[in-house]
C-alpha cells in the first residue's frame, strides 16, 4: 500500500483500471470455456441413437437437419417429424413411448444443444454446406454415434484453421465474417 501512496491519482487509477481489465479477461475466457462445452450429450430428454437412424437405416442428415442447407440453424428435429416414422416403427421401446408421449401432449422436446457457439459469433452452417465442407468435419462421424457429443474444439482457431485452406481465405480472414 506504501508503493501506491507515492503515484500520482492518474497512475493509481490506470493501475487499478489495468487490474480491472485482467479481472475481466479473466472471467470472460472462463466463461467462454464453459459456454463452448456441452454436457448435453448426457442429459438428453429422449436417448437418441444417431447410429442406429444412419448407419443402419441409411438416413441423411439434413433429412432431420433439414434446414442446414437453406438457413442459419440446422434445425432441431420437430416431434411431428420424428414421429411421422415413429408412430408405426419400434412403438414397444421406451424411448419411443417418451416421444409418443411429447406427440399426444403436443410439446417439444426440449432437445439441449450438443454443439453451440458464444453469442456473440454468428455462425451459418449453409454456406459452409453450399461450399462442400462435410457435416463430420465439424462434428465428427456422428453416424457412428449412439450420443451425439462433441468432437472438436470449435473455437476461432479451429475455425481460422479451415478458413485459411480455402480458396476465398482472405475474405474469410474479415472479422465480420464472423462477428457481427
Amino acid at each position: 500500500m506504501r508503493r501506491l501512496s507515492g503515484l500520482s491519482v492518474r497512475q493509481r487509477l490506470l493501475i487499478g483500471m489495468g487490474g480491472a481489465l485482467v479481472g475481466v479477461i479473466i472471467i470472460a475466457a472462463l466463461a467462454l470455456l464453459v459456454s463452448a462445452q456441452s454436457d448435453a450429450a448426457d442429459d438428453q430428454p429422449i436417448a437418441f441413437n444417431h447410429n442406429i437412424h444412419v448407419s443402419k437405416n441409411g438416413m441423411q442428415c439434413q433429412y432431420c437437419h433439414y434446414g442446414a442447407a437453406e438457413s442459419p440453424e440446422a434445425v432441431i428435429p420437430s416431434v411431428e417429424l420424428c414421429m411421422g416414422c415413429h408412430a408405426n416403427i419400434a412403438t414397444d421401446r421406451p424411448e419411443i413411448q417418451k416421444l409418443a408421449g411429447y406427440w399426444e401432449r403436443q410439446e417439444p422436446i426440449p432437445w439441449k444443444r450438443v454443439n453451440e457457439q458464444p453469442s456473440f459469433v454468428y455462425f451459418a452452417h449453409h454456406p459452409h454446406i453450399a461450399a462442400g465442407v462435410s457435416c463430420g468435419a465439424c462434428h465428427g462421424d456422428v453416424a457412428r454415434m449412439e450420443i451425439a457429443e462433441p468432437v472438436v474444439n470449435m473455437n476461432m482457431g479451429f475455425c481460422l484453421d479451415c478458413h485459411a485452406e480455402q480458396d476465398n481465405k482472405d475474405a474469410l480472414y474479415d472479422c465480420a465474417v464472423c462477428h457481427r
